[in-house]
């Protein structure tokens, strides 16, 4: 009886990354035996129901540019009530620097005049003490 040599032959895949070929992996789903009731249920399921397809490209295209002008008119109507919140708060803040000018220049007035009442009345004080 003559030996014979069996050689083992391994093959490596060319791309490590790749899934296996599809007939390596190829795996068989177990089905039940089909009865008329479940034949009847299964077309009913299946059944596809086609819509009549519309020329959308058209609506598509205008609520597109109805949509764009939409969200440009709310843009430029953000901007101009920034722009008027802005003016308005500018506004508000000359007038009460100017409010807070005028309070200052009013205590300025207010203290030179009581100064000069007091040297009047420390006038009439010396005034008083001489003449007794």
């Amino acid at each position: 009886m003559a030996t014979e040599k069996v050689k083992k032959v391994e093959v490596e895949p060319e791309c490590p990354m790749e899934p296996p070929p599809a007939a390596e992996v190829e795996e068989k789903a177990i089905e039940p035996p089909v009865t008329k009731e479940k034949l009847v249920d299964n077309t009913k399921a299946l059944a596809i129901v086609e819509k009549p397809i519309e020329d959308k490209s058209e609506e598509g295209f205008v609520h597109r540019y109805v949509v764009l002008a939409r969200v440009s008119t709310e843009k430029k109507d953000a901007l101009i009530k920034a722009w008027e919140e802005s003016e308005k708060s500018k506004a508000e803040n000359k007038a009460q620097q100017k409010l807070s000018s005028i309070g200052a220049w009013e205590n300025s007035k207010k203290a030179d005049l009581e100064a000069e009442l007091k040297k009047i009345e420390e006038n009439l004080e010396k005034k008083k003490s001489k003449a007794y």
